[in-house]
């Protein structure tokens, strides 16, 4: 059926049926990530350890990566990527900052972080620590903070699964990333249209938020906030 039958809802309904459609698909591919995968982002692969959270192929961790830039990121800088995955986004950091520290909850997220910091030669560049949100750099501050949420509210089944849901991790994040900024220093969330804690980020009234980046992807719209400590 050809949809401009629809008339003005097509568009609409276009829209609904590719949601409906990559949520299928991504549900489905959560229950095989059995299987190491090898994904190429930029020029750059990344390796990607069964039960770690897959941002290239689920795209907005490639999309958080790609917005970085000497600017936003620069040479003195050093860089916090919480709840790194792969080591996505620690990998693109430490192409600008001087020193990257990746941190994740899950003890094999680490380990496939650590592999790929070792691949990439930036071992000595990225440090990579185990533990939930904040808790590893604790006292610590940065002047980039990357982060790709948990965007859907429940309770995880696993630490696998933690990368997916949270009952308060973006809540925690968002009443705690003040602490661990330097003066000017910025953070860079990515969300996606998909899930459901952005208003979080609008009700927390002691940062300053403003839209970086963003992409209409037809099933979700990604955008990239950068969040600083309001005056």
């Amino acid at each position: 059926m050809n949809l401009g039958q629809w008339g003005a809802g097509s568009q609409g309904w276009a829209r609904a049926v590719s949601r409906w459609s990559w949520r299928l698909w991504r549900r489905l591919r959560l229950r095989e990530d059995t299987q190491l995968r090898v994904d190429t982002v930029s020029g750059v692969r990344i390796v990607v350890l069964p039960g770690v959270f897959n941002g290239a192929q689920l795209r907005t961790g490639a999309f958080l990566a790609q917005t970085l830039n000497v600017n936003i990121c620069p040479p003195d800088a050093r860089a916090l990527d919480v709840g790194t995955g792969s080591g996505l986004g620690a990998i693109f950091a430490a192409r600008y900052a001087a020193q990257v520290i990746a941190t994740d909850i899950n003890p094999q997220a680490a380990r496939c972080a650590q592999l790929n910091a070792l691949a990439h030669g930036l071992e000595r560049r990225i440090e990579i620590r185990v533990g939930d949100l904040f808790e590893p750099v604790h006292g610590e501050r940065f002047d980039v903070i990357l982060f790709n949420p948990p965007y859907f509210r429940g309770r995880p089944r696993n630490l696998s699964d933690s990368a997916w849901r949270s009952l308060d991790v973006f809540d925690r994040f968002l009443r705690e990333v003040p602490a661990h900024l330097t003066p000017g220093g910025r953070a860079l969330v990515v969300l996606s249209s998909d899930g459901d804690i952005a208003t979080a980020l609008w009700s927390a009234t002691h940062l300053s938020v403003r839209v970086v980046r963003e992409r209409d992807l037809i099933n979700e719209k990604l955008t990239v906030y950068e969040i600083r400590v309001a005056p």
